[in-house]
This record gives C-alpha cells, sequence and structure tokens, in this order.
C-alpha cells in the first residue's frame, strides 16, 4: 500500500506543473526552455550518477533486466504486426511504436524513490542503462527508415540513413549520459566530491522538473479525442506490458521487490520525449501527443493497482 501511495506525490507535482502552465504561472512559451533544460542536462545527470553508483554485475539482476526487455520487445514488435490491423501511415507506425515502447523515467525513479527504496532505483538504473540507449535508437532507426510517404521527397541512400541514424544517436542526451555512466562503472574511476555534488543536485531537480513538464504537456482537448489505434496504444502501454513482464517474473522468479519495481517500469505511462522526436523526424507528433496524454492521466489509476498486486503477491 506504501508503494501505492507513493504515486500521490508524483500526481501533485503533474497537476501543479498542469496549473502552472494553465494559469500562466510559467507562459507557455517557456516550457519548451524547461523541458530542454531537463532532457538535455538534468535527467542525463540522474542516469549517469545512479548508473555509476549501480552494482552491474549480472547475477542478481540479470534475470530482471532479461525480464524487463522481453516483454518490452514483445510489445515494440507486436506494435509493427499491428500495422496493417489499424492502417497505420508510416509516421502513425513510427509514433505508434514510440507510444507503446516508451516509459517516463523520471515519474518512474520518482515513484520508486518514494515507495520502494534505494534498491528498486538501483535496479531500475541497471535497467534504464539498457533499456533507454536501446529505445532511442530503435526509434531514430523506425523514424529514419519509414519515413513520411511524400512522392515528392527525395529517399536517402542507405550511407546516408546510417550516417544520419549514427549523427542522432551520438548526440542524443539520454545515450550519452547512459554511456558515461557505464563507462565509469566499468573503468572503477573514482569521481571526487566535487564532481558528484553538481551532478547530485542537477538529479534531484530533474525529478521535480521532469514531472512539472509532463503536467504542462497535458491539453485536455485531447482527452476528447477517439482513435483505435490510440486506445491500443494505451492499452499496451498500461496494461499489455505490465502482464507479460509479470508472468515473465513469476516464471524466473524475481524477487518480490524486483517484480514491484519491474511492474512499475512497465506500466509507467510514455515520455514527452517522444513528441519532440516525433516531431523533429517526421513522425505524427500529434497521434503521439493524444497517446501520451491519456496514458499519463490514466496512469494515476492503474500504477497504484499493480503497485497493489505487487504487493499482495509479496504477501
Amino acid at each position: 500500500m506504501q508503494a501505492a501511495l507513493s504515486i500521490l506525490p508524483v500526481i501533485a507535482l503533474v497537476a501543479l506543473g498542469y496549473g502552472a502552465r494553465r494559469w500562466r504561472i510559467i507562459a507557455p512559451a517557456n516550457w519548451p526552455g524547461v523541458e530542454q533544460l531537463g532532457f538535455r542536462l538534468m535527467f542525463p545527470a540522474i542516469l549517469l550518477t545512479s548508473i555509476y553508483r549501480s552494482d552491474l554485475s549480472l547475477g542478481g539482476v540479470g534475470p530482471y533486466v532479461l525480464a524487463t526487455s522481453l516483454a518490452f520487445f514483445a510489445i515494440g514488435a507486436s506494435s509493427f504486426l499491428l500495422r496493417r490491423p489499424l492502417r497505420l501511415s508510416n509516421p502513425r507506425l513510427t509514433s505508434f511504436f514510440q507510444s507503446s515502447m516508451r516509459f517516463n523515467s523520471l515519474l518512474v525513479l520518482a515513484v520508486a524513490s518514494q515507495g520502494l527504496g534505494p534498491g528498486a532505483v538501483s535496479d531500475l538504473a541497471v535497467a534504464m542503462a539498457f533499456l533507454i540507449p536501446t529505445f532511442n535508437i530503435s526509434a531514430i532507426i523506425a523514424l529514419t527508415a519509414f519515413p513520411p510517404e511524400n512522392a515528392d521527397a527525395v529517399k536517402p541512400t542507405r550511407a546516408q540513413a546510417l550516417r544520419r541514424i549514427s549523427a542522432e544517436i551520438m548526440r542524443n542526451p539520454l545515450v550519452l549520459g547512459c554511456a558515461a555512466g557505464l563507462i565509469l562503472n566499468l573503468s572503477g574511476v573514482s569521481l571526487p566530491a566535487a564532481v558528484l555534488a553538481p551532478l547530485d543536485w542537477l538529479g534531484q531537480g530533474a525529478l521535480a522538473v521532469g514531472l512539472l513538464t509532463v503536467g504542462a504537456g497535458i491539453e485536455v482537448r485531447r482527452l476528447w479525442k477517439s482513435d483505435p489505434a490510440m486506445w491500443t496504444a494505451v492499452a499496451m502501454r498500461l496494461i499489455a506490458c505490465p502482464v507479460l513482464f509479470l508472468l515473465l517474473a513469476l516464471a524466473m522468479q524475481l524477487s518480490a521487490g524486483q517484480i514491484a519495481s519491474g511492474l512499475l517500469l512497465t506500466a509507467a505511462p510514455g515520455a514527452s520525449v517522444g513528441y519532440i522526436l516525433a516531431r523533429q523526424m517526421g513522425g505524427d507528433a500529434e497521434f503521439y501527443a493524444d497517446s501520451f496524454t491519456w496514458q499519463t492521466v490514466l496512469s494515476a489509476l492503474t500504477l497504484p493497482l499493480w503497485l497493489m498486486l505487487a504487493t499482495s503477491l509479496a504477501g
């Protein structure tokens, strides 16, 4: 129950972000800058320090990473299999893929630190060290491989596409933050307090700033949208993915703490970074925004239920 109640402060910050934008406490034109601050500085800092301090030995966390990865892989593959039944254009397909796969890492870490403890945060950091670069690379590849259907557009050659994919990956701050944390952890380098302290301060601010921007990104008008593909993406993110993880976790006999944090990870709503990527690389950004809004709103109901289920399984 404590883990389920830990979602309440998160909801409060999301609501505060919505109110701050709605009542122009922070002007709507300024929110993209706040979002970029979190995306390019704060969130990479928390990923770097979390991975740097984590135990990356696969003995205890290997099955956990495998279970979460398999659940997300199955959902991602299903999104492409559903292209024809849902009649998805290329831009909508890539945004559907992102909607069904992406999770809001800031929300996950905030809830875990409030209700699941440092062990869960450590396990999540290790999983994210693998999943976040994988997701971002997969999204960039999908957006490059399935450009908008424009008869007048000049299709890039394979070499041009590979260069674009490589460039996008190399300058993605989330990928760079994970890579830096992994390199520092595996190298055994000990960072001095003068370096770690500013990074920790950035990381602490990332949770609040990230949740505020989630709230600011909610647009009530999108709650009136209805689309079979959108509802499918919402269901895949909030229901199908955690169900798959739970089945895998029980089969692999994961610990109660890992089941709880894994359910939190696989049942979390999408991240606003998917909208930015879709807008920059030719995806259907409006479709992603609709799915993301419904996922965020409905997760206030579904996440506590998943965490209560994890508590009952532990008992």
